[in-house]
């Protein structure tokens, strides 16, 4: 358990220790983008399952592939599955809330904020955010906070703002916000083109760079509530992130490892051999058909199939629809995920505590003060 400060909250030692572990995992995915995207890709379906399961929503990851192979759509609750699916496009793509507070807030409402079907359009222009929640939002932030503080403030003042309607958009703006706050250069703004993918984001492309996962840092061990307002939500919240995060690096080696693999495939193999080229489609569409394959690199449906049995048997992909026609097949990593024994998820055991605006300003503001106590002692001035 996270240790807390002389109030009752999470102190500055938490929330740095939080912060070195997500900057190592930023490493990594610095030193090799592709590794550090795939990774993301994976992630992004375990944190939309687990952020619907904080709703209290049954929902395992392997209902998510009926819903994109057919077949099989009316398993589980389609609710729960649909708003998944959504959630994982809007991580993958998150845009830049800072600078386009109005879009992302918007585009994360439809995708994941529980508008029926026909309010939320893929490309809609329309902004359903309240003005003033988007006032509050960036108002909330420092210009000098670290990535993480960052993603609290905006999460936490959003969520004050439209009175914790919208939780699992709550939880997405706090990856947006990191993610922004990563970023060495500015974002293009939001990339609205999502519905590009056929698989409904479980091949599309990463444009993110995120590394803390809230509904995963509730869900470790046990389910507890998500409520960045309250001084017990935000000590939780770090707390689990320290767990995840500190499992997580050993996970993005995994995807390191596969593409060292992967790029070495094709190495020795006549001049014609287009083995490489279908393992680097997998690099950055995880999750693919061998038709899909095809398209990509431009062979044969048939081809297609031959290259995919290959790298079958290398131990580079997996079969995860496990039939004999309309077969999908994955890395390594997802694959655990998405073909996995499926698991049930419940609800969190206790309501999530009402945020108290006071409470939260007076965290805040403590961990304001340690930080800057931090960078007296250290000789330097922080960097957001």
């Amino acid at each position: 358990m996270a240790k807390t400060s002389r109030s009752g909250g999470p102190s500055a030692l938490d929330l740095l220790r939080v912060e070195v572990l997500a900057a190592r995992i930023e490493a990594f995915g610095r030193a090799d983008p592709d590794a550090g995207n795939l990774w993301r890709s994976e992630l992004a379906v375990a944190e939309a399952v687990a952020s619907v399961a904080l709703e209290g929503r049954r929902l395992s990851e392997t209902e998510l592939l009926p819903r994109i192979a057919g077949g099989g759509s009316g398993q589980g609750d389609p609710v729960a599955g649909e708003l998944a699916l959504g959630l994982i496009r809007a991580l993958k793509m998150p845009g830049d809330p800072i600078a386009h507070p109005d879009k992302t807030i918007a585009r994360f409402e439809r995708l994941a904020g529980g508008l029926a079907e026909d309010e939320r359009g893929a490309n809609s222009e329309e902004v359903f955010a309240d003005p003033a929640a988007l006032a509050a939002c960036l108002s909330a932030l420092h210009p000098d906070d670290p990535p993480i503080l960052a993603a609290l403030r905006v999460s936490a003042a959003y969520g004050l703002a439209t009175e914790r309607a919208h939780p699992m958009v709550e939880r997405a703006l706090f990856m947006a916000v990191e993610s922004a706050r990563r970023r060495l250069t500015p974002g293009p703004g939001v990339v609205v083109a999502f519905e590009e993918d056929p698989m409904r984001g479980l091949s599309g492309r990463v444009d993110a760079d995120w590394v803390a996962t809230p509904a995963l840092a509730l869900s470790v061990g046990r389910y507890r509530p998500w409520s960045p307002g309250s001084v017990a939500g935000m000590t939780e919240l770090l707390d689990g992130l320290g767990t995840v995060l500190g499992m997580e690096i050993g996970r993005i080696g995994r995807a390191r490892d596969w593409l060292r693999r992967a790029r070495a495939c094709g190495e020795g193999r006549h001049g014609r051999s287009r083995l490489g080229d279908a393992a680097q489609a997998f690099a950055s569409a995880p999750c693919l058909t061998s038709n899909l394959l095809a398209e990509r690199i431009g062979v044969t449906p048939r081809g297609a199939t031959n290259l995919i049995d290959e790298l079958v048997s290398l131990g580079l992909l997996r079969e995860i629809t496990r039939r004999r026609t309309a077969r999908i097949w994955s890395v390594p990593g997802l694959a655990e995920r998405l073909a996995a024994r499926p698991r049930r998820a419940g609800p969190a055991p206790t309501p999530a505590p009402q945020p108290d605006p006071e409470a939260m300003t007076r965290a805040f503001a403590e961990l304001d003060a340690a930080l800057g106590r931090a960078d007296a002692l250290l000789g330097r001035r922080r960097k957001g």
